[in-house]
C-alpha cells in the first residue's frame, strides 16, 4: 500500500526515550510500515502538515515554538492522531481496494491523497457549505465577513473556491430554504467581484421577486439578459413580470 504524503499532521512518528529530534528509531506505528526509515516517516509527517495547513501540535502533545525534541510523539491521547490513522486506512482502501478495481482506468491512474480533499484545511469544507453554515449560525453579515477574510488570506490558492459559482450556489440554497434576504446579501459579493456573471444576475432577479420587489427583479433580469441573451428562462420570466405590470 502506498501512503500519500499528505493527510493529518504528524500522527504516527514517535520520540525515543532520550529527547532528540529526529529520533534514531520510531515506535507506535500502526498504519505506516513498522520498518519505514525515520527520514521517510518524518518527510511523510511534514507532508501531512502541508496538506492540512496545521502544525505538529494538531496531533501531538507539544506547544508552538517548543523544540520538537520536547514533543510527546508516542502518546495517543490527542483525538486527531487517532482520527489520522483511520483517515490513512480510508485512503489506502480507496486507492487499493476501490480505485484499483475500476475497469479501463485512465493512464496515469487517478489516486486519492490527503490534499485531494483537505487542500490546506484541517477540516475540509466547500465554500458554498461554509457560507450557508455561517448564515445559519451567525447571520449573512457574518458570512460575508468570513468570505472576505478568507479571500484576503487564501485568494490565488486552491484551499477555497473564490469563483462566482459557490457564492451563487449558497444564495440559491438560501432562496430555496425561504431566506431570500440572506441570499441577496451574499449575492452582493458577486456583484462586487463578478459583476458580469450571468447566473448571479439571474438569481438576483429571482431573489428580488421573492422579496416582492418587482421593479428590482425586472432590472436584474434585464441585466442578466444583456449578459446572456440566449437564455430562454430569463426571457420568459421577464415577459411574465412585464405582463403583470
Amino acid at each position: 500500500m502506498r501512503f500519500p504524503f499528505a493527510l493529518l499532521a504528524l500522527p504516527l512518528v514517535a520520540a525515543p526515550a532520550a529527547a532528540q529530534f529526529p529520533p534514531d528509531s520510531v515506535v507506535n506505528l500502526h498504519v505506516l510500515p513498522k520498518d519505514m526509515p525515520v527520514r521517510e516517516v518524518v518527510a511523510t509527517m511534514r507532508g501531512f502538515t502541508s496538506a492540512l495547513g496545521v502544525r505538529c501540535q494538531y496531533c501531538h502533545i507539544g506547544e508552538e515554538g517548543e523544540s520538537l525534541s520536547e514533543f510527546d510523539f508516542v502518546s495517543d491521547d490527542m483525538p486527531a492522531k487517532v482520527k489520522a490513522r483511520e483517515m490513512l486506512r480510508m485512503v489506502g482502501a480507496i486507492n487499493g481496494d476501490w480505485l484499483a478495481t475500476l475497469p479501463r482506468r485512465a493512464t496515469p491512474e487517478v489516486r486519492v491523497e490527503c490534499a485531494t480533499c483537505h487542500r490546506g484545511q484541517a477540516r475540509p469544507i466547500l465554500m458554498d457549505d461554509l457560507l450557508v453554515q455561517t448564515v445559519d449560525s451567525a447571520g449573512p453579515e457574518a458570512a460575508v465577513a468570513r468570505y472576505r477574510a478568507l479571500r484576503d488570506r487564501f485568494y490565488g490558492g486552491d484551499t477555497y473556491d473564490f469563483r462566482a459559482g459557490p457564492v451563487s450556489g449558497a444564495a440559491a440554497r438560501l432562496l430555496r430554504s425561504g431566506n431570500p434576504a440572506a441570499a441577496g446579501i451574499l449575492l452582493g459579493l458577486n456583484a462586487e467581484f463578478y459583476p458580469d456573471d450571468p447566473p448571479s444576475a439571474f438569481l438576483a432577479g429571482q431573489v428580488a421577486l421573492a422579496t416582492g420587489d418587482t421593479a428590482a427583479a425586472i432590472e436584474a433580469l434585464v441585466r442578466a439578459a444583456s449578459l446572456q441573451s440566449n437564455n430562454p428562462q430569463i426571457q420568459r420570466l421577464l415577459e411574465l413580470l412585464r405582463g403583470r405590470r
